[in-house]
């Protein structure tokens, strides 16, 4: 005889349920049904345009694409110089959807690239491009400027003594106009001396807030510590043994 099995129906009610339950889950999880989720149950989310959703269903706010950062070393030389290689480094705040540097597709995840053998030897800009997934974009540029120096010394040297090795050995910065105050220290028989390119104009030099006090020494093209050719105008100060003196030049 056959063994026969009684079902217990309060147990098979109480199975459905979970069981009911776990499927409402997972559906809701999936998208395919179930109910909207709350705060005590699993269901279906539907974020708003202040959110976004990553590939593996990461719910954050929606923050537009923005190039953080961008630089390119070196990021100055002096004119006559050959800048060989650059490296451009990069900060994004988020993954992009597309990256480009002036039009050149680079990886997503990249922060930066070298440029080998650009050679540089004039302005070169570069422009870093992002867009997230909503087509938004936010551009940044970077890139190599070339200068010219002013310097600043003294000496005891007439016209002929100015030589270029004289400026290129002289304290100087890179800049792209006269007006500059500095401070030396001009000993026995020894004057102050300014120098920066022709170019630039005709300054003026006030000492202790008095206007004058020096004059144009000589203008001639002066070979750089780089090998770039410029007209330089070179200052003297009228008097020797000024001691520590400050000069303002506009």
């Amino acid at each position: 005889m056959a063994e026969s099995k009684v079902i217990d129906l309060d147990r098979l009610a109480r199975f459905k349920e979970k069981q009911d339950a776990a499927n409402e889950a997972k559906f809701a999880l999936k998208g395919e049904g179930g109910g909207i989720a709350t705060a005590d149950k699993a269901g279906i989310v539907k974020p708003g345009g202040d959110f976004d959703i990553t590939a593996d269903g990461t719910l954050s706010l929606y923050s537009k694409i923005n190039v953080t950062a961008f630089t390119c070393t070196p990021s100055q030389a002096e004119r006559g110089a050959t800048v060989a290689d650059v490296t451009l480094a990069w900060s994004v705040n988020k993954t992009p959807a597309t990256l480009t540097l002036d039009k050149d597709a680079q990886d997503t995840a990249s922060k930066g690239t070298t440029l080998k053998a650009v050679n540089l030897t004039a302005n070169r800009t570069w422009t870093l491009t992002a867009t997230d997934a909503r087509k938004a974009t936010a551009s940044r540029t970077a890139g190599v400027t070339f200068y010219d120096k002013r310097h600043w010394f003294t000496g005891a040297y007439d016209a002929d003594g100015v030589t270029d090795a004289v400026l290129n050995a002289a304290t100087g910065e890179y800049a792209t106009a006269r007006a500059k105050s500095f401070t030396l220290t001009a000993g026995e028989g020894q004057y102050i001396y300014y120098a920066f390119p022709a170019s630039w104009g005709t300054p003026t030099f006030k000492v202790g807030g008095f206007e004058g006090g020096f004059g144009l020494l000589k203008t001639f093209d002066h070979v750089n510590a780089s090998g770039g050719t410029v007209s330089y105008a070179v200052w003297r100060s009228t008097n020797a043994n000024l001691g520590k003196t400050t000069v303002e030049v506009s």
